[in-house]
């Protein structure tokens, strides 16, 4: 499995140490190779950790807090769960990236409620979600959420059009972004 290091992540992602650094110290990302021990130890990312960071930084571009991604991110986690379950083959990010892939969309329903739609080409979209993210002033709520479930087309296209506000996230185009900044091989 390849890894980067913190400066390696860095460069790659085209942004300043010091907000992966921040990231990481509120555990919005937590390392899946090595995290630091201290003082002069290092952090080593995976490719999937780098692919939380890219969402986590446009999201924070968005000016969401980064309580609420954190549990956006964790909700993810949850979804490439289901995924898996409905698709059998579904990790992220390698899933949106590969040929004839789908393409994953994140909604943020009236700043607090999560749904995804997965479009695979050939198929009816499928919508997840249903999350609720409770108001920042809700000490904790990157801990605990329920598994993310289906619902029908009807009933998503019912909860989308009587949101007061909706933020897109393609999930795909920024997996497609990273992907192209990778070294291959």
């Amino acid at each position: 499995m390849a890894s980067w290091t913190l400066t390696e992540a860095a460069k790659l992602l085209g942004i300043p140490q010091h907000k992966l650094i921040h990231l990481c110290e509120k555990k919005v990302v937590v390392p899946d190779v090595r995290d630091a021990r201290g003082r002069g130890s290092s952090r080593e990312f995976s490719k999937r950790n780098l692919f939380d960071f890219a969402v986590a930084l446009e999201m924070r571009r968005l000016e969401l807090p980064v309580s609420f991604v954190q549990a956006v991110l964790r909700v993810l986690r949850s979804f490439e769960a289901e995924a898996k379950g409905v698709l059998g083959e579904f990790a992220l990010p390698e899933s949106l990236v590969a040929s004839a892939a789908p393409r994953l969309i994140l909604f943020i329903v009236d700043g607090e409620r999560l749904y995804f739609r997965l479009d695979s080409p050939g198929a009816a979209p499928r919508f997840f979600g249903g999350v609720d993210i409770r108001h920042p002033r809700v000490r904790g709520r990157a801990r605990q959420h329920l598994g993310v479930g289906r619902l029908e087309p009807a009933q998503a296209d019912q909860v989308l059009s009587a949101a007061r506000t909706r933020t897109e996230v393609d999930l795909s185009q920024i997996a497609r972004e990273l992907a192209a900044r990778l070294p291959q091989g």
